[in-house]
């Protein structure tokens, strides 16, 4: 297959300020293939916040249709003139369903790796339909896909990191614990609770304004903002992950994998099933079932910096090996040519 990627060429329809495009796109050219972005969320319907809550109002809502239709039109003819082997969307939930059978019926490949979960049910079920490949990290959402809707061009593909070259050597710890998260008390109603549980032992919060209206404001250093988030996990004893779990849900986040590749220790309550199927648990990253069970092992792994480094190491160590952008897109481009081989 090498010898002929450099010959097949990838549009990848993913925003430009996207944490997941670049990635992706690295990946897909490091196994050879050729790429080019489609930034599917442009002009001020997107990216003005001021416009954003205008058209809102239903007298205004033509405004963002023009927009849609211009983003759709827009991917066609871009497919036309690039010729792809391959579009690989990411969520790209304002792509319409006649603009994805336009492209298949070019002869172009489809796939969608959908980063979100079963909250956002209503548009799977809409998306997942009309491309030849459908990628979600959640267990759940494929197995609703096949029993409600008799779908199985869908497929489990997690997320994954691009990991630091070497994140342990002249390591400068600057937090014992950090936390990036929004402030929602119910989408998370146990952020605020846990957090509070561990204030006074050199928590940090990054996140949204409303953890400045909480008794834990003073530990609030505003909002991380792109890359940043590489900056404080690469210098974090502890990076913890809050999740919420209204629905049912197995899969994970991009945020282990990242934390797990920028030297951290990655500690989680035991929501996610996924977790014990990507890292080995107690090995290589640290669950915690309530409040009292997470203050009572963020003072031991402090206390025991050699075996917090060890676990550190480890998850470092299975990122590198099974969890980067390169693994999964080698994935999928094995799915397409040996879909038997995953269903």
């Amino acid at each position: 297959m090498a010898m002929n990627n450099k010959k097949k060429r990838v549009l990848i329809v993913s925003p430009s300020d996207s944490f997941f495009t670049m990635p992706h796109v690295r990946a897909f050219e490091k196994m050879g293939y050729e790429c080019l972005t489609f930034n599917n969320r442009s002009g001020l319907v997107y990216s003005n916040d001021f416009i954003k809550r205008l058209v809102r109002l239903p007298q205004l809502r033509f405004i963002k249709d023009i927009t849609l239709r211009n983003t759709n039109r827009r991917l066609v003819r871009r497919v036309k003139k690039y010729k792809p082997w391959l579009v690989f969307s990411v969520k790209a939930e304002n792509i319409q369903s006649e603009t994805i059978k336009e492209i298949r019926n070019s002869g172009v490949i489809t796939a969608l790796f959908f980063i979100d979960f079963m909250d956002h049910w209503e548009l799977i079920k809409r998306m997942a339909p009309v491309y030849d490949y459908f990628f979600s990290q959640d267990h759940v959402i494929l197995k609703r896909l096949r029993e409600e809707l008799g779908l199985y061009n869908a497929f489990y593909m997690a997320h994954s990191a691009e990991p630091m070259s070497d994140p342990f050597t002249n390591r400068e710890n600057k937090y014992d614990i950090s936390f990036i998260g929004q402030y929602n008390n119910q989408q998370y109603p146990n952020r605020e609770k846990y957090l509070q549980s561990i204030s006074n032992l050199d928590l940090n919060i990054w996140g949204t304004k409303g953890w400045a209206k909480t008794p834990l404001a003073g530990l609030y250093h505003g909002h991380s903002v792109g890359d940043q988030r590489y900056d404080i996990y690469g210098h974090s004893k502890i990076v913890l992950d809050i999740n919420w779990d209204l629905m049912p849900v197995e899969g994970l986040s991009n945020r282990p994998f990242e934390v797990a590749g920028c030297g951290a220790m990655f500690m989680t309550d035991h929501v996610r099933e996924d977790i014990k199927r990507a890292y080995r648990v107690g090995e290589e990253v640290v669950l915690f079932k309530d409040e009292h069970e997470l203050r009572e092992k963020i003072q031991y792994y402090l206390k025991h910096d050699a075996e917090r480094e060890k676990i550190a190491r480890a998850g470092y160590s299975r990122t590198v090996a099974e969890h980067t952008y390169y693994n999964r897109i080698k994935q999928l481009i094995d799915t397409i040519e040996n879909p038997n081989k995953y269903s």
